[in-house]
């Protein structure tokens, strides 16, 4: 396996096959998605295709995997329960950095179950963090659903065409979460 990670072709292989994965998802509804497909566009045969992936699902899996331990290993040193402005921030810096692909995984409504496998990876890694760690599991369950409202606030963010600017959007986006409406009603006396 290791051995694999360091083969230039195997590297070239697997990110031909994921460039092209990524451009039918922004392109084409998901069931259309074809090993022939992305094989006739990668122009890789499907023999080629077998020998890292067993479906077009691995595929997805394994682009999920790499955004969530990248996004995990970003947020790991914040204390979920005391800096919820460096997690909304970092959330935020993260998903302006993706491309495309990424963008509509998150915010396209038609990807939802995708996204949801994405946010209980990366969500199931956060229980374990040290400050959830020692909470009873259904407290730690509703602080870990409640933080994810940040998705939601991106998404509705970026269904508004992003028009409020990206620093006004985190500070307000904190605002919420760690005061409520009425925090927010408070900051604009």
């Amino acid at each position: 396996m290791s051995e694999e990670k360091l083969d230039p072709r195997i590297i070239r292989t697997k990110e031909a096959i994921q460039t092209v994965f990524k451009q039918m998802v922004c392109e084409l509804p998901y069931e259309k998605i074809t090993v022939k497909a992305i094989t006739e566009a990668a122009r890789i045969n499907r023999n080629t295709f077998y020998l890292h992936y067993n479906c077009v699902d691995d595929v997805l899996a394994e682009i999920q995997a790499k955004h969530s331990s990248e996004y995990s290993a970003i947020v790991s040193g914040i204390d979920q329960l005391k800096e919820t402005g460096k997690l909304v921030r970092a959330f935020f810096e993260y998903m302006e950095a993706q491309d495309d692909f990424f963008k509509r995984i998150t915010c396209d409504s038609r990807f939802d179950y995708i996204r949801e496998r994405m946010q209980n990876r990366v969500t199931k890694q956060a229980a374990e963090s040290r400050p959830l760690k020692g909470l009873d599991q259904s407290v730690r369950n509703i602080l870990l659903t409640f933080n994810n409202c940040v998705v939601l606030l991106y998404r509705q963010w970026v269904a508004d065409g992003r028009k409020i600017p990206m620093e006004e959007m985190i500070e307000l986006a904190t605002t919420l979460l760690e005061k409520g409406m009425k925090g927010y009603t408070k900051c604009r006396k």
